[in-house]
């Protein structure tokens, strides 16, 4: 008989391989829109990744005083508050919680997290960099909006002790956030569609990483910058809070973990978008 530990271990590192998998899927899928692009920007793109993959915190930068200012005005400055607010230098990708099909991505542009670190929890919001240059206000606010009625949601759900959340569930949040951020912001039905296309567009042409690194780099920065974050610590406000914090261990191994896949991800990038690979730094033998 296997014990119950023994077998959720096993379960996690099935689900560990089924993600390797996963990723070397779609770093062949991906460098197919890479190869569309001129050799100077594929290396621009490649060294953008060997940069991540080096240092991973530094994915993420402080967002400048001028652009926090156009963010709080949009959404209010209280909302805001106790927020960590980022820039990141690539777009995210994930499977797609909008269609059936296993093979589709979501192309994210902003990403908020909550992080329990030394007993205290810190909010951020990480915005593409491309994405905050490019959208109009309205676009800004919707995303701004989406991502702060998606934190709502959750943060609701952890107050019932709900996780584990299939993606059927997640897709149902993410539709109740999309139209929380449309009534919010007052954003057109036009101006959506082109904030889509907007969305497609730059994420044609810009470093793409699995939301799984792009977590774990968010983590990485907050450690490696403690001293300046810790300020935006707040404590757990219940049990419920204080039962879902996760040692510094069990968070420095995750993200370990999605470091050693993105690993895995560029060199199966790397190998696609060349027969080589050796002006990639990935000669085949």
């Amino acid at each position: 008989m296997i014990s119950t530990d023994g077998g959720e271990e096993e379960l996690r590192r099935r689900d560990d391989t089924e993600y390797i998998k996963w990723l070397q899927v779609k770093a062949e899928e991906i460098s197919a829109t890479l190869k569309k692009l001129d050799p100077h920007r594929i290396n621009q793109i490649i060294k953008s990744y060997e940069q991540y993959l080096d240092h991973p915190a530094s994915l993420h930068v402080p967002l400048e005083d001028d652009k926090k200012e156009t963010i709080k005005q949009l959404v209010g400055n209280d909302r805001l508050k106790n927020i960590i607010l980022l820039k990141t230098k690539a777009f995210i990708f994930a499977p797609s919680i909008l269609t059936p099909y296993k093979s589709s991505l979501d192309f994210g542009t902003a990403m908020y997290r909550r992080f329990s670190l030394h007993g205290l929890w810190f909010s951020v919001i990480a915005m593409n960099e491309e994405y905050l240059k490019s959208a109009t206000k309205p676009m800004l606010r919707y995303m701004l909006e989406h991502e702060l009625a998606q934190g709502e949601i959750y943060a609701e759900l952890a107050v019932h002790n709900i996780k584990n959340l299939g993606l059927d569930m997640k897709g149902v949040i993410h539709e109740d956030a999309r139209i929380k951020a449309i009534q919010r912001s007052g954003i057109s039905d036009s101006e959506v569609e082109q904030e889509k296309q907007l969305i497609i567009d730059l994420s044609a042409h810009h470093p793409l990483v699995p939301v799984h690194f792009a977590s774990a780099s968010l983590f990485k920065y907050l450690v490696e910058n403690w001293e300046q974050l810790k300020q935006f610590g707040l404590a757990s406000q219940n049990e419920t809070e204080k039962e879902l914090e996760i040692s510094m261990e069990k968070l420095a191994e995750w993200a370990e973990f999605a470091v050693n896949s993105f690993t895995i991800f560029l060199k199966e990038l790397k190998r696609e978008i060349t027969m080589t690979g050796a002006e990639y730094g990935v000669e085949i033998v």
